[in-house]
């Protein structure tokens, strides 16, 4: 099937250590470019193409889960809200005469929603880089309705070959285990059958392939190697004919060197098929370029390359993943260019480094750069008398443990409780704001006022009257105990202030409006040392000038800054009295 989940009870990896078809690429790429963007987790520039593209997936999946028997050309686009159950098959006089014409009128109407939802989603990315209006918007579009041309001639192709006892079957209602989404939950005979040959509409429904549910959960539609230590999300899988062909959108024209990871990606989701259905090896792959209307045909690798290909991925989850690495254990050691024209046609390498165009080169010693990170250290600004103790960022600790007591509990429906606790005389907040970890609630279904609870790993910190919470994130809890523990203190022991000293990677901005309806804006810095990374945030007008001057590659100590935190990435918050101080300057 498309999807195998993980087994909670033998999976001991968990989803965030998993191998992907991407980082293994970027592995091959360079293994200090894998180092920066999966292990210190810095995030590339954020353009408009990213988010475009996704918003050509979305867009091309929601006009798949509908079908022309159901549902008019004009229809709103929630018209499968409630379901495909609820709708009545329309007649055969009122299906559409032209089944591309029927895919365009869909994608006017589903486009402009996600479009501008998925400008939104870029406006608001702390990272985001580039000008939203200086794509097409029409390109987009029309990206869209070249993807459902390929489909339809997928449906065509259904229509003419499909054999009399996969058409019986389906006309009775025999469905795979996982079948495509198309917002029915009824079982038996589908709505839409016919007799005698088969129609056009039923073809479409046949050869609906399967894809991500784009109302699904994310990760809850991915497929996980057995052994938990690779997962990958296909785009498309086509079922229908008794073959199995896997279709990956790419809204680009397909020019340049990723090209050739879009070969390996297909190559690798080959494998991980083959390795979840018993050996069996897909018919097909293809490489959809919607900006040229190409579909690109990858070979698919034999069992033999199949078996070879998970083996070296295995090796690599171990070396990566499996051991805690360092820097020194991912050398840059770029691979070299490969060419590329429109449609993925292989053409002459091109002569330049792929250093040239690396989003890291002020940070990478092939750039201008070098490893010679900070790690903690002291610092006394110029003319002052104090010395400031420097922390390594390994050393942070933005999480506590308390043992408490319940002071209030107010039920919110569909909500996780407002809690209020109390200990020693203090009063503080509990503020659930991630109410499951990987499946499971962070907090006791059942808290009354006098309770006894330890908070494990909560994040401290003030909210805007200045009153002292304590965060609950994925990484944090709230349990019922009748004692503290070791290593648990008292509400006020915590260190509210740090000093840390780190290598410029990139700025951050971020802006909105308020529920107030006043404008606010937050500017931040992605800073590494020899240990970890941090992002430093603080308002706007809280920044001292000099932050306008900050480059990659700088270094600056951030004194007085407090500690917030969100799973496995740590903050530092700007606070009054918080100064910054550049320790040196990048190369030019």
């Amino acid at each position: 099937m498309p999807v195998r989940s993980a087994d909670p009870v033998t999976d001991d990896i968990g989803r965030f250590n998993r191998l992907s078809a991407s980082q293994a690429n970027t592995w091959d790429d360079c293994p200090r470019l894998w180092y920066y963007q999966n292990k210190m987790r810095l995030k590339f520039p954020q353009s408009p193409p990213l988010f475009l593209g996704r918003a050509v997936e979305e867009c091309v999946c929601r006009v798949l889960m509908e079908s022309p028997g159901l549902v008019f050309a004009s229809a709103p686009l929630d018209v499968m809200s409630n379901g495909a159950d609820n709708l009545l098959p329309l007649f055969d006089d009122e299906l559409p005469n032209d089944f591309m014409t029927w895919c365009e009128s869909r994608v006017n109407i589903h486009w402009p929603k996600i479009r501008d939802e998925m400008h939104e989603e870029w406006s608001k990315n702390a990272r985001k880089a580039g000008n939203w209006h200086e794509y097409s918007m029409d390109a987009y579009r029309d990206m869209c309705i070249t993807a459902l041309r390929m489909h339809m001639d997928e449906v065509i192709q259904c229509r003419d070959t499909v054999d009399k006892t996969e058409l019986s079957d389906w006309r009775n209602g025999v469905n795979h285990a996982i079948p495509a989404p198309d917002g029915r939950e009824n079982s038996g005979p589908h709505p839409l059958a016919r007799t005698g040959e088969c129609s056009l509409v039923e073809a479409w429904e046949i050869a609906r392939p399967w894809f991500v549910d784009p109302d699904a959960e994310p990760f809850s539609l991915n497929v996980v190697h057995p052994d938990h230590w690779f997962q990958g999300e296909y785009d498309l899988v086509y079922r229908h004919g008794g073959k199995i062909r896997i279709m990956d959108l790419k809204a680009s024209r397909g020019g340049g060197d990723r090209s050739g990871n879009y070969v390996e990606q297909l190559r690798i989701y080959a494998m991980l098929w083959s390795i979840t259905h018993e050996g069996k090896i897909p018919d097909n792959l293809e490489v959809w370029y919607l900006g040229v209307g190409v579909r690109k045909n990858v070979a698919v690798p034999s069992a033999q390359e199949a078996s070879e290909l998970e083996s070296k991925l295995h090796d690599l989850w171990q070396e990566i993943k499996g051991i805690e690495v360092t820097i020194e254990d991912c050398p840059p050691i770029p691979r070299l260019l490969r060419g590329y024209g429109e449609g993925g046609v292989k053409e002459e390498d091109p002569s330049e480094s792929r250093c040239s165009t690396c989003d890291w080169t002020g940070l990478c010693p092939n750039g201008t750069g070098d490893d010679d990170l900070p790690s903690g250290g002291v610092h006394q600004p110029p003319g002052d008398l104090k010395t400031y103790d420097l922390t390594p960022f390994n050393e942070l600790v933005p999480r506590v443990n308390i043992f408490c007591e319940a002071f209030s509990v107010t039920n919110v429906p569909d909500k996780p409780p407002n809690i209020t606790i109390e200990q020693d005389g203090g009063f503080a907040f509990v503020r659930i704001i991630a109410e499951e970890s990987e499946g499971v609630l962070t907090y006791p279904e059942e808290v009354q006022k006098g309770d006894t609870l330890r908070l494990v790993g909560v994040i401290p910190s003030t909210n805007w009257k200045g009153e002292l919470q304590l965060k609950v994130d994925p990484y944090a809890r709230v349990e019922k105990a009748d004692h503290s523990e070791e290593g648990d203190i008292g509400l006020f022991d915590f260190r509210a202030r740090w000093n840390v000293v780190g290598r410029v990677a990139y700025t951050t901005f971020k802006s909105g409006i308020g529920k107030t309806g006043k404008p606010w804006a937050r500017k931040g810095l992605v800073i590494l040392d020899k240990t970890s990374r941090v992002t430093v945030e603080g308002w706007d007008n809280a920044w001292p000038s000099i932050y306008n001057t900050l480059k990659q590659g700088d270094e600056v100590a951030i004194l007085n800054v407090s500690l917030d935190a969100w799973a496995v990435d740590v903050k530092a918050n700007l606070e009054k009295g918080s100064t910054i101080h550049v320790i040196s300057r990048a190369e030019d």
